[in-house]
């Protein structure tokens, strides 16, 4: 018997995989009380998409707005996160760790496509979930050619300490070498071909290219780590301060302390891995070129005793600097 006691809230909770997509529709009572009211499968593709909306509009109460939550897994719910928000529904994207530790905070002995669907329509009610925010199209764009960037110069560092290998192993094999150094000069070319049509994307976009000029005046930054920034946080749209970007970066503190033992603290990594990269070697070269940065790197390593410890406190005062920058429209001013 489903309840009779009015609805405050009802929340469509989607597992996304790459043929298709199952989903639950839950509902919350003026008490708190969540119930499952029904679940469906679906295609992962735009037949599959409206399907969901007609089935949907027919098993929803009343007029309540149904709100809707996916993970982000990998590229497989984007087609769908655009269909649902074309459609005007209000979607929430979690990340798999918010979702994990969500599922895992339910006490659930089983893991099917379909609780998971249900716990994340659960997680929709309970929660006051972030609404999704695609990326403008310059930074989709940019997101796009930084990631496979990145992706190629790990490869290339793959390649070198392979041919590092050959060279200085017993009787080495010169055609082995020779097909390696192809495959680096092969990938050195892409390389170029990306940052160039990265350059040319930024050139194009008259508002896009002044806006970087700001980030561009901080030493040690240069035009890769500034577009790598603010492509993926989609030019800090969602970001409404510094505390929620060092978290987004995965760059915020976690603490171990019980009582009076105190373990060490780390930054969570739970976050942006592509910024944190961007950041890393820029964070040096700041501190090389600007004397202020140097000295602060200075303290902080001799208060610490550790110059990692050091370096990453560097990186976030670097990610803070830049999206005040940003926000403000404002040159950088050594100290």
């Amino acid at each position: 018997m489903f309840m009779k006691t009015e609805l405050i809230r009802q929340n469509a909770g989607f597992d996304v995989s790459k043929d298709d997509f199952k989903v639950s529709l839950c509902v919350m009572d003026i008490e708190l009380g969540v119930q499952v009211k029904c679940s469906h499968s679906f295609d992962n593709n735009l037949s599959g998409f409206k399907k969901f909306a007609q089935w949907v509009d027919r098993k929803k109460v009343g007029e309540l707005a149904v709100a809707v939550t996916m993970e982000a897994t990998g590229v497989y719910y984007e087609d769908l996160a655009y269909f649902l928000l074309e459609q005007h529904f209000e979607v929430s994207v979690v990340l798999p760790s918010q979702a994990k530790k969500y599922i895992q905070s339910l006490g659930l002995k089983s893991k099917t496509d379909k609780i998971d669907a249900q716990a994340l329509s659960r997680m929709g009610l309970e929660r006051k979930l972030r609404i999704w925010q695609p990326l403008g199209t310059i930074f989709l764009q940019l997101k796009q050619l930084t990631r496979e960037r990145e992706a190629i110069v790990c490869e290339r560092t793959r390649s070198c300490n392979q041919m590092h290998a050959y060279r200085h192993q017993a009787k080495s094999n010169q055609q082995s070498i020779n097909r390696c150094l192809e495959h680096i000069a092969f990938l050195d070319q892409h390389i170029k071909e990306i940052e160039k049509e990265i350059a040319d994307i930024v050139r194009q976009d008259e508002a896009l290219t002044n806006k970087l000029k700001f980030l561009l005046s901080i030493p040690g930054v240069g035009l890769l780590t500034a577009v790598i920034i603010v492509a993926e946080t989609n030019g800090f749209a969602t970001i409404s301060g510094i505390k929620q970007l060092t978290s987004f970066a995965g760059m915020d503190v976690k603490l171990a302390e019980s009582g009076k033992w105190k373990g060490k603290s780390k930054i969570s990594k739970k976050g942006n891995s592509h910024i944190r990269k961007a950041l890393y070697m820029s964070a040096f070269s700041k501190i090389q070129n600007d004397e202020a940065t140097r000295n602060c790197y200075q303290e902080l390593k001799q208060k610490k005793g550790k110059g990692m410890i050091a370096a990453v406190a560097i990186q976030r005062k670097l990610l803070g600097l830049i999206y005040t920058l940003w926000k403000k429209e404002e040159m950088f001013v050594a100290a």
